[in-house]
């Protein structure tokens, strides 16, 4: 008995100041917020959703802006257990008890309230892949390497999406859009979030170019403002075109180029055209710049 009031005086305050830090809270302001929370669905492991089904949910909330905030910043997804459903049409309302919610808030609306997941068996084919290619390769390359890896890939989904596909199509593949290294891959995808791949190794197309002449582009090389203060550029990258040795290639990557325009004595406050200069390693020549103007505005 005696331990229950040893340090009365500090374990009362101590009291008082709990209840008024919770009356604090609850006599805030109360608010309304959206908050939008990824959907996960549960199936068994032979079956897949076969339909398209909201993959979020918008939850309507009202109450202390305390506890939304703290509720909003630790609310990142809800589950629907379906991992004991049967082959066919389902139906699954999500209810209030989805969220754990605080004392003093409350959901004002649910969108969607209900989802109908269409459960189908994961059946299998073998397709062969696309390439989507574009615009030509810019003068003085020609292609080395331009194939699927593999040719032909394993897709796993619900039937009724798989009998429509008879080939899969990579990410458009741009040749004039050459790259630095000269090598370069591309991403391939089923097109289909129900459809996926059995591939051991992710798909991808290889594209490899070599050069045929001493004609080169180099892409996205940064574009900087030489002079004090701070400038607006109407474009930070430029692409030039050079003149050298095949075996210099390697030396005019973005990173090894320098590309600029010199402000000097600009004034504050209004927009000018400066060139475009550029410095480049020994043995390579510069045949053009584009653009080679730019627009500057100073602040």
């Amino acid at each position: 008995m005696s331990y229950l009031f040893h340090n009365l005086g500090w374990k009362l305050l101590s009291l008082l100041v709990a209840f008024g830090l919770w009356f604090m809270v609850m006599s805030s302001n109360s608010i309304e917020i959206s908050k939008e929370v990824e959907l996960q669905i549960d199936v068994p492991p032979n079956l897949v959703v076969a339909n398209d089904v909201p993959d979020r949910v918008t939850f309507r909330l009202a109450g202390s802006k305390f506890f939304l905030r703290t509720l909003a910043n630790s609310l990142d997804s809800i589950h629907v257990d379906l991992s004991h459903a049967k082959a066919g049409p389902t139906y699954y309302m999500i209810e209030k008890e989805a969220l754990r919610l605080p004392i003093g808030v409350k959901i004002l609306s649910i969108s969607p309230s209900t989802i109908s997941p269409l459960l189908e068996p994961i059946d299998h084919r073998t397709v062969p892949v696309e390439l989507d290619t574009k615009n030509k390769l810019p003068p003085g390359y020609r292609i080395v390497k331009l194939q699927a890896m593999p040719e032909r890939v394993h897709i796993k989904g619900p039937k009724n999406q798989l009998d429509k596909i008879t080939s899969i199509k990579s990410a458009p593949i741009d040749l004039s859009d050459v790259k630095p290294s000269l090598k370069w891959e591309v991403a391939v995808t089923t097109g289909h979030p129900s459809v996926g791949f059995e591939e051991e190794i992710e798909p991808k197309v290889m594209v490899e170019v070599e050069p045929t002449g001493s004609n080169f582009r180099v892409a996205g090389v940064p574009l900087r403002a030489e002079g004090a203060g701070k400038y607006n550029l109407s474009a930070d990258k430029v692409a030039l075109y050079v003149n050298c040795p095949p075996n210099l290639i390697h030396m005019i990557t973005p990173e090894k180029v320098r590309a600029y325009i010199k402000m000097g004595d600009a004034k504050v406050g209004t927009t000018i055209t400066r060139e475009v200069h550029v410095d480049l390693p020994n043995g390579v020549r510069l045949v053009k710049v584009v653009p080679d103007r730019i627009q500057v505005r100073t602040e």
